[in-house]
């Protein structure tokens, strides 16, 4: 069912239903079915620039969103799930620069933001989009009249998202409105989501874990929770009403402090393999918690699932999990698939991958191979069907859900005047699932760096550690030697010693 459909049905079979609380601002079912009609009404009525990078039909519109968790996003998003339009989700904490970049690349028929983000105000006022700033009353001065929206077509865009890529601008993909409806149907068995699966989800509604939770919810007609800017007290607050947590672990391990909230039913987690200290400690504080972990990928969509129960798994502690029910897996090596508990390259086929990107694409670890599709991660099938993860081509690292590219972090830290060289590795994190490692030669402050680095990455492309070695291991043909900084690494080795400038 459509989920224009399922929110229309809950807002006329419960109207006075909760649909949306962000941090107490709350919105029933029959509101925010309401501001959706209102919303398409004045989408509609906006002159279309055409944008035949994507499927759209005549009457949809492109809008940006950069609200962040404001308690108008959960609108925002809802409308582009529900009628012909579709959005483009970009992230309030990338730096400024990246945020024009990304709006003159793709430009949209509207930009949503706050009325804090003077740049980008700016910027699109330079290519003559208009901006709504969401907190300051445009918002309901930019409603229409309402407007029933049409049925919307499965192949049509309704969502573009954004990825970490090998360079400053990120890459971008479009997801056409049948790949999540396949996603809802699977999720909903899957994590046993019913009416009462009330969510918390405390993560930013710019990343797809906590976007597609909303998505969940509202298809469900259950209520979701959220914060306009995360901390624990007001977290705890959220999550009183709720039954199920959708968090990457970096979050999750947050939660899991304190006495038992014996409320929580369920928890879904993904972004980051699932730490065992971390597992025990969400047991503790979550007693009646089955906890779902997940596999995938912005570009594949759901792989794989792991559900723990209080004293056992589904799947050995060292997968993660079994490829859910539309999927199917292929390991490869050299464009042949390797005999079952070999290493290679994960392949999926299902009904949620992204055909290709709409930019940034080129040498990423993405790519098709008819059918089949990979983001590059390395792999091995065990004799029990679940899927172990190894590694990424490249060296790619995802850290608390963010994928990042040591060559992008590299690249910005040798525009920094007085870095000679610098390797960027990751290293596994307890709760991020890995982190951010920088191994610099330098005679410039520490301080100086991380704040140059500020200005051109985002947050979660920082470094979190830098080191330094007293003489850089080489390969045969003179080149930095990066196995081997990774095996010292990995191994605490005393030639790696912090970075003291």
């Amino acid at each position: 069912m459509p989920l224009r459909h399922a929110i229309e049905i809950h807002a006329r079979h419960r109207p006075d239903a909760v649909a949306v609380d962000i941090s107490g601002d709350s919105l029933t079912y029959g509101v925010l079915f309401d501001r959706i009609t209102r919303l398409h009404s004045a989408l509609t009525a906006l002159p279309g620039r055409g944008h035949p990078a994507l499927s759209l039909s005549k009457e949809a519109r492109l809008f940006a969103v950069a609200t962040g968790n404001h308690p108008a996003t959960s609108t925002l998003l809802a409308t582009a799930m529900a009628t012909p339009h579709a959005v483009a989700v970009l992230d309030p904490q990338w730096p400024d620069d990246m945020l024009q970049r990304t709006l003159a690349k793709l430009p949209p028929d509207v930009v949503f933001c706050l009325s804090s983000q003077s740049a980008l105000i700016h910027a699109a006022g330079k290519l003559g989009i208009p901006a709504i700033c969401v907190d300051s009353g445009d918002l309901d001065e930019f409603l229409g009249d309402g407007l029933a929206p049409p049925w919307t077509a499965p192949d049509d865009t309704f969502l573009v998202g954004f990825t970490s890529g090998t360079t400053s601008q990120p890459k971008a993909f479009a997801r056409a409105r049948h790949s999540w409806r396949v996603s809802l149907d699977a999720s909903r068995v899957a994590f046993a989501l019913t009416d009462r699966s009330h969510c918390f989800a405390p993560g930013p509604l710019a990343h797809g874990i906590s976007m597609y939770a909303l998505a969940e919810t509202l298809d469900l007609g259950a209520t979701f929770y959220g914060t306009s800017r995360f901390d624990l007290a007001s977290a705890h607050h959220a999550m009183r009403g709720a039954k199920r947590i959708v968090a990457v672990p970096t979050l999750l391990g947050v939660l899991s402090h304190g006495p038992a909230q014996n409320h929580i039913t369920e928890i879904t987690t993904a972004g980051a393999k699932l730490d065992p200290a971390l597992l025990t400690r969400a047991r503790n504080v979550f007693p009646r918690a089955r906890v779902h972990e997940y596999y995938g990928a912005s570009e594949l969509g759901f792989v794989s699932l792991n559900t723990h129960g209080r004293d056992s798994s589904s799947a050995p502690a060292n997968s993660v999990g079994h490829p859910f029910a539309h999927v199917s897996l292929s390991i490869r090596k050299d464009g042949a698939e390797v005999t079952q508990g070999d290493a290679g390259t994960i392949f999926v086929r299902g009904d949620l991958a992204i055909d290709t990107y709409l930019w940034g694409g080129r040498n990423s670890g993405f790519r098709r191979e008819g059918p089949w599709a990979t983001v590059g991660d390395i792999g091995r099938l065990n004799t029990d069907g679940s899927l172990a993860i190894l590694g990424r081509e490249g060296g790619m690292v995802i850290t608390a859900g963010h994928n990042v590219y040591p060559q992008e972090v590299e690249t910005a830290l040798a525009h920094i005047s007085g870095v000679e060289a610098a390797v960027v590795l990751g290293r596994t994190h307890p709760s991020r699932g890995q982190e951010i490692v920088a191994i610099v030669e330098t005679d410039s402050a520490l301080d100086e760096i991380r704040a140059r680095l500020a200005i051109s990455l985002p947050r979660y492309k920082l470094p979190r550690q830098f080191l330094r070695t007293g003489e850089w291991p080489l390969t045969s043909s003179g080149k930095i030697a990066r196995a081997t900084l990774q095996d010292w690494l990995d191994n605490e080795d005393p030639r790696l010693e912090r970075f003291k400038a």
